[in-house]
C-alpha cells in the first residue's frame, strides 16, 4: 500500500499538486480506513486529504483517473475515453506487492501467471496478465523514477529484460534454426516487435506522468537563481507561478505564528485564580492578549529600463501576500512618482503589473525628482508603523541625490529597506548615489533573484511579528 501511495504522490507532484508531509499521512490514514476495494470510495478519501482547493481539485481528479488507469497490454496509446479501473488490478484492489530485482523466473525475468514463459502469454494473447507482468516489472526497475526523455529506451529495455526477454530471444534463435518451423520464428518475431511496441508506449505515459516534475523542479531552482533582468518572457507564466507559490508558503509560515501570537501567552495567576474553586484543577484558561499589527507597506519602484524587470516581480510578490500585509501603497517611477495602487485594486495582479509597466517607464532616471516627490506627496503619511521599500539601482544621472529627505524618511519610518539589483561592489560607481543613501536605510541589500525577493519578505514579515 505504501509504495502505491508513494508513487501517486510522485504522480501528483508531477501534475503540479504540492503535497506536504501531513497531507501525505493524512491520506495514509483514509486509505487504511476505506481499503482499496471501492474506487469512488478511495478516491473520495484521498481527494479529501490532498485537494485543499477547487483548482487543486481538478488536478486531483484528473490525476486520479491516469493513475489508477489498467494499462491493457494491447493499446498502443493512452485510451481516448475516461480511464476504467479495473478493480481487480493491483492497483486498486490490493497494492503491487515489493519485488526484488530479479524476479520469479530465473534469468528470464518475472514469470507471473502460473511460471507461463513471456513466449506463450504472447502468442495466446492473454492482455491481462501481460500486463501484470509488465506493471511488476516496472516496479522492479524502478520506472516512478524516470525524469528525462533520454532515459525511455533504457526503461523500455529493462522493462523488457524483467518481463522474461531473454528467454524470449533464445526461444526466438532456436525456432531460427528449426528449419522446418518457420511459422513459429515469424509468430515470435511478430510477438517480439508487439512487445516493444507496447512496453514502449507504456514507458511514455509514466514519463508523461512521473518525469515532468522532477524537470521543472531543475528549471524552477534556475529560475529562482537566475538574475530577474535575464529571464526570457517565455518564463515569465512560470515565474509568476514560482511567486505565487513563495507566497502562499510565506503566507502559510507567517499566518501560524500571527494566529499563536493573537491567542497570546497563558496567563498563569489569573487561571490559578479563576480555578481556585476547583482545586487548581484548570476548567478555564486566562491568556495575555497581544496586538497584531499586520505591517503597512510602501513600496516605490523604479521602473526604468535597467531594473523594470526585478519591479515587476516585487509588486507580484507584495500583492501576492494580501493575507499578511494590511495595506500596500505601490509607487512607480523613472523621475516623477506615480501612485499606482489603484491600478493594483481594479485589476488582477498580473494584469496590473503589465499596466504599469506600460504606463510609467522611460529614461533619464532621476532619484532626486522621486523624492522631492516623495517629501510633497508621502510623507505625512508614514509613521512608526509603515515599512518603506525602495526598488532601484539608485543611479541618478548625476542628478542632485537629495539625501537629505531619505534622512526625514529614515527618522519617521517604521524601516526603510531598500533593495539594489547591482552588486555591492558598484555601489557609488559611476552615477551610483547608494552610498549617499544607504547610511539612512534600515537595511540596505543586493536583491536580484527571486530567492533574495522572499529571503527580503521573509524578513519583513518576521521582524514584523518579533516587533508586535
Amino acid at each position: 500500500m505504501q509504495a502505491t501511495l508513494e508513487d501517486f504522490f510522485k504522480a501528483l507532484r508531477g501534475s503540479d499538486l504540492d503535497v506536504s508531509l501531513n497531507a501525505q499521512i493524512d491520506a495514509a490514514r483514509a486509505t487504511a480506513l476505506v481499503g482499496w476495494g471501492e474506487r469512488d470510495l478511495l478516491k473520495s478519501a484521498l481527494g479529501a486529504t490532498l485537494a485543499k482547493t477547487l483548482p487543486d481539485r481538478a488536478i486531483f481528479d484528473e490525476t486520479f483517473d491516469r493513475f489508477f488507469h489498467f494499462d491493457s497490454f494491447g493499446t498502443t496509446a493512452a485510451s481516448a475515453g475516461p480511464p476504467v479501473v479495473d478493480a481487480s488490478q493491483p492497483q486498486t484492489q490490493t497494492p503491487p506487492r515489493e519485488s526484488s530485482g530479479q524476479g520469479s523466473g530465473g534469468p528470464g525475468g518475472c514469470h507471473g501467471s502460473a511460471g507461463q514463459a513471456l513466449s506463450q502469454l504472447l502468442m495466446s494473447g492473454d492482455s491481462a496478465a501481460l500486463s501484470r507482468r509488465m506493471q511488476q516489472a516496472a516496479r522492479e526497475v524502478g520506472l516512478t523514477d524516470i525524469w528525462f526523455f533520454t532515459q525511455k529506451g533504457h526503461y523500455t529495455q529493462k522493462i523488457q529484460q524483467a518481463m522474461g526477454l531473454e528467454l524470449l530471444d533464445r526461444e526466438i534463435s532456436e525456432a531460427r534454426r528449426q528449419t522446418l518451423a518457420p511459422q513459429r520464428h515469424a509468430d515470435l518475431e511478430l510477438a517480439r516487435k508487439r512487445l516493444f511496441n507496447e512496453v514502449r508506449n507504456f514507458v511514455e505515459r509514466k514519463l508523461a506522468m512521473y518525469g515532468t516534475a522532477p524537470t521543472r523542479e531543475l528549471h524552477d531552482e534556475f529560475l529562482q537563481s537566475q538574475k530577474l533582468s535575464t529571464i526570457d518572457r517565455r518564463d515569465f507564466a512560470r515565474m509568476h507561478e514560482i511567486v505565487r507559490k513563495i507566497a502562499r508558503r510565506l503566507a502559510e509560515r507567517h499566518g501560524r505564528r500571527k494566529r499563536r501570537e493573537q491567542r497570546g501567552q497563558l496567563d498563569f495567576r489569573r487561571t490559578m485564580r479563576a480555578n481556585a474553586a476547583y482545586g487548581g484543577v484548570m476548567f478555564e484558561t486566562h491568556w495575555r492578549s497581544m496586538r497584531v499589527e499586520r505591517p503597512k507597506v510602501v513600496a516605490i519602484c523604479d521602473v526604468s529600463g535597467s531594473v523594470r524587470q526585478y519591479a515587476r516581480f516585487l509588486l507580484l510578490f507584495l500583492y501576492s501576500l494580501d493575507e499578511l500585509l494590511s495595506d500596500v501603497q505601490s509607487y512607480a517611477f523613472t523621475n516623477h512618482l506615480v501612485d499606482v495602487s489603484a491600478t493594483f485594486e481594479s485589476l488582477p495582479v498580473e494584469q496590473a503589473v503589465d499596466r504599469v509597466m506600460q504606463a510609467v517607464g522611460g529614461s533619464g532616471t532621476d532619484y532626486g525628482q522621486m523624492l522631492l516627490d516623495l517629501d510633497e506627496q508621502l510623507m505625512h503619511r508614514i509613521d512608526h508603523r509603515t515599512t518603506v521599500l525602495v526598488l532601484g539601482d539608485a543611479r541618478n544621472n548625476r542628478g542632485h541625490p537629495r539625501s537629505e529627505i531619505m534622512k526625514t524618511l529614515y527618522g519617521r519610518a517604521r524601516r526603510v529597506i531598500w533593495l539594489n539589483p547591482e552588486p555591492r561592489a558598484f555601489w557609488g560607481l559611476g552615477d551610483s548615489e547608494m552610498k549617499r543613501y544607504a547610511p539612512y536605510c534600515h537595511i540596505a541589500r543586493e536583491c536580484n533573484s527571486l530567492r533574495h525577493l522572499e529571503r527580503t519578505l521573509d524578513e519583513l514579515l518576521r521582524s514584523n511579528s518579533a516587533s508586535a
